[in-house]
């Protein structure tokens, strides 16, 4: 594990959350702690109610930014066996960790802890070097599934927090303009301006963002 991810060091894998009937695939913020990985899962995601019954976890590193919008945006990626774990693995050229879920907690704000203990570890192809598509990738789509939380929490909230709506519909836009900017590859822009337009859209939704606002970014 030391050579894998470092102690206190965040990385962002695609997870396989396994529970009783049930299996998700999701980008996951997982960070080091000791022997243990520790993963927070935010109040109001189709993902934190399964953090109440997870108790298998399959996480893995792909090279292509793409396979993370598959998941978010189709909730579907390649899967494969796993050797050690129930759940299945993505499919991925990186990293791979099957870990047990050996506590879980409820945190201040709602959301949900989740300390996995690994029982098996590949190295694979090592981690992927750093990319600005793909940081950018990870920002647009981070802000989208909060941008989606807030857009389905307009019932329930009489007053949206506005100030957090505006801030992640301009890290949309700034994370979208990052990717035209920083790689090449048609697919990639499509997959992103697909996310941008779903984000921007729950944004409306919310009543704190009118269109003409973000024409005149």
């Amino acid at each position: 594990m030391d050579s894998l991810i470092p102690h206190d060091r965040y990385v962002e894998l695609l997870a396989v959350l396994q529970a009783p009937g049930e299996a998700m695939v999701t980008p996951l913020g997982i960070r080091r702690e000791g022997g243990r990985l520790v993963a927070r899962l935010y109040p109001g995601t189709r993902l934190q109610p399964l953090g109440y019954s997870v108790y298998e976890a399959c996480l893995a590193q792909p090279y292509d930014p793409l396979s993370y919008y598959s998941a978010v945006l189709e909730h579907s990626v390649e899967l494969e066996p796993a050797r050690a774990v129930h759940a299945p693995c993505p499919r991925a050229e990186g990293p791979r960790v099957e870990a047990i879920v050996s506590s879980r907690e409820r945190a201040p704000g709602g959301f949900i802890v989740l300390w996995l203990d690994p029982i098996h570890v590949e190295e694979g192809g090592g981690w992927a070097l750093y990319s600005r598509s793909l940081g950018c990738s990870i920002e647009l789509l981070i802000a989208l599934t909060r941008l989606r939380f807030w857009a389905r929490a307009r019932s329930l909230t009489p007053e949206p927090p506005c100030r957090t709506v505006r801030r992640l519909a301009y890290t949309v836009l700034e994370s979208f303009d990052c990717i035209l900017h920083s790689t090449w590859s048609p697919e990639l822009h499509r997959a992103a301006a697909r996310a941008a337009r779903e984000a921007l859209d729950n944004a409306y939704m919310t009543g704190c963002l009118a269109p003409s606002e973000v024409e005149a970014f």
